[in-house]
């Protein structure tokens, strides 16, 4: 498959279900500011300039580990006890 496919199947999806189409590529730039996030400060260790870097970047790995473990279940849940 070449790029021009790729893009017109995630345009299909996009039209399908825009909000899963858009988490996904939400958790994609999330995973990939993590990535490279912690390469760029692993080198330099945890210092008094660096250590905001660090509590940003583990803020940021904490709320996505939330997101789907946490939030979507109470979400679910209060959906389907409130009747939406």
């Amino acid at each position: 498959m070449g790029i021009g496919t790729e893009l017109a199947e995630l345009r299909e999806q996009f039209r399908e279900e825009p909000r899963v189409v858009v988490r996904g590529l939400g958790e994609l730039a999330t995973v990939s500011a993590l990535l490279v996030g912690t390469f760029a400060l692993l080198p330099q260790g945890v210092t008094e300039r660096t250590r905001p870097y660090w509590l940003a970047l583990v803020a940021l790995g904490v709320a996505f580990v939330l997101l789907p473990t946490l939030v979507d279940p109470l979400r679910q849940e209060y959906r389907r006890l409130s009747g939406e």
